[in-house]
């Protein structure tokens, strides 16, 4: 029995350690192990922020696998919600099932400081032993951190500071700045460039003028990015060049949960 059917039908209780660990390093076999993917999908689902909510993940992939659509999780699948291991399993198994027409993306919460700060790693030693977390760990650093698929940009946080040509992801190296910036930065309707995020911890936030300076050198067309959470789970910055999302439900007294169909070049919102 797979790990994902024995935690549906019995609970995280009935997987043993080396069950989940066999599990990660299943993935780990499939990850693309770079920072860009480039896919050509002119259809496929997005899913934002899923923080421990397995319930808001299954809706997405239930209608990615009714459609078969391939689909895009943005990252954080850990710390907060109330069944973790639970969330990281249900989108690796589904990763181990369709290589191919699954991405996960790295958020900001696929770290170990984080972990440390916001449950997740509590949650693993209570379970399991400190290996497993270490497992854990390194399996995020095979994590991709941005896709571009048919003329959209895709990532947890957003843009950089100082990339302008989009290959130049590619070759960052993870102490870079600009690495973490993808995962941390925040949209802005009261800035034209970049500047200094002081509720980021110094990360930045970037406004309309930097992201068409980006879609035009690129030639893209838009953003989607999660790693906010807002009252209706989604919301549009720069004239709808950007979309922010965020699928959980009820999260911080923001009652919706949302995630996307994309299909022809336009942005459907749906409910988790």
């Amino acid at each position: 029995m797979r790990v994902i059917d024995k935690i549906l039908t019995e609970g995280i209780q009935s997987v043993s350690e080396q069950e989940y660990s066999d599990l990660i390093e299943k993935v780990k076999r499939v990850l693309e192990g770079k920072n860009l993917i480039e896919k050509d999908w002119n259809e496929f689902i997005v899913v934002g922020d899923t923080h421990g909510d397995i319930e808001a993940a299954k809706v997405p992939v239930e209608m990615a696998e009714k459609k078969g659509l391939p689909i895009v999780f943005l990252g954080d699948y850990v710390d907060r919600g109330r069944k973790q291991l639970e969330n990281l399993a249900y989108v690796l198994d589904l990763k181990e099932r369709r290589p191919d027409r699954t991405v996960l993306l790295r958020g900001n919460h696929e770290s170990e400081r984080m972990n440390r700060g916001y449950g997740f790693q509590r949650v693993v030693h209570t379970r399991y032993s400190p290996e497993l977390f270490t497992r854990i760990l390194s399996l995020y650093e095979e994590l991709p951190i941005t896709a571009v698929i048919d003329t959209f940009f895709l990532s947890h946080g957003g843009i950089p500071e100082g990339i302008e040509e989009i290959g130049e992801i590619a070759h960052l190296e993870k102490r870079d700045e600009r690495y973490k910036e993808i995962m941390w930065n925040d949209p802005s309707e009261d800035v034209d460039w970049f500047e200094k995020n002081r509720l980021r911890g110094g990360y930045k936030l970037y406004g309309k003028k930097a992201v068409n300076r980006f879609l035009e050198y690129n030639s893209l067309s838009a953003i989607i990015r999660a790693h906010q959470c807002f009252p209706e789970g989604f919301k549009y910055f720069f004239d709808k060049k950007l979309l922010s999302i965020f699928s959980v439900p009820n999260y911080r007294g923001n009652p919706k949960g949302r995630y996307a169909l994309v299909k022809d070049g336009k942005t459907n919102i749906l409910d988790v």
